[in-house]
């Protein structure tokens, strides 16, 4: 508790601290960069009890399924479709201004 600011700051600057630190932060670069993985069977297993099978039913009654799903579809679109459109149009509308400003920052307009 008797330590000086130079001798707290001196044990805060230690080299290996900071290749520790850097190496955590390595880590968690590479872990970002790393696409987390969205597909239909990681949202049904977070999303059915785990007590329902729906693998199987889905291999049993396929057709059932299916239309399941699209009636499950049909009913969020009627609902929330003007949302998703707004949300997809958005997107869009983001990704073509990032393209847009990539081509006029380049050296193709530079005279």
């Amino acid at each position: 508790m008797d330590q000086t600011v130079e001798e707290q700051l001196d044990s805060m600057t230690d080299d290996d601290d900071f290749d520790d630190d850097f190496d955590d932060v390595e880590v968690l670069a590479e872990d970002a960069t790393v696409a987390r993985r969205i597909d239909a069977d990681s949202i049904l297993d977070s999303l059915v009890p785990k007590s329902i099978d729906w693998r199987d039913t889905v291999r049993r009654h396929p057709a059932g399924s299916v239309l399941c799903v699209g009636l499950v579809g049909y009913l969020v679109g009627r609902t929330k479709g003007s949302m998703i459109m707004a949300g997809i149009t958005a997107g869009l509308s983001a990704a073509m201004m990032r393209q847009l400003s990539d081509v006029f920052e380049g050296d193709f307009f530079d005279y």
